[in-house]
């Protein structure tokens, strides 16, 4: 999945701002599963193209996030649970971009004088 390049920059920072602060939530395991379906529905809407739909999520997903408060005798608050730890990794690798991309072309680049260690000519 690649960026799209008609994303503005508020909404990509926006998500990845969200998909980042989301590691430290503790959630009852409902919720993780309300978030996973929501993390589903950002995917497709990045592979698709569709600027609202991601604006839509990231909202969801930010009034799904953490409450001070839970009801007596609900489920015991946890951690991100691995499938959707993997989801949320996924996404923000293809919001940030491929990070060995970079460092490929970096490679196929030949090297410049200064980058070989030679000299300067005198």
């Amino acid at each position: 999945m690649e960026r799209s390049e008609g994303w503005d920059a508020e909404t990509i920072g926006d998500a990845l701002d969200l998909l980042q602060d989301m590691v430290l939530w503790e959630l009852v395991p409902e919720r993780w599963e309300h978030i996973e379906i929501l993390l589903s529905r950002l995917e497709v809407a990045l592979a698709t193209g569709e600027a609202d739909e991601v604006r839509d999520v990231v909202v969801e997903l930010e009034l799904s996030g953490p409450v001070r408060a839970h009801r007596i005798g609900s489920a015991e608050k946890g951690g991100m649970p691995e499938p959707v730890l993997d989801r949320r990794n996924t996404l923000v690798h293809s919001l940030t971009g491929d990070p060995h991309r970079q460092s490929r072309e970096q490679q196929d680049t030949p090297p410049t004088r200064g980058d070989r260690g030679d000299r300067p000519d005198r």
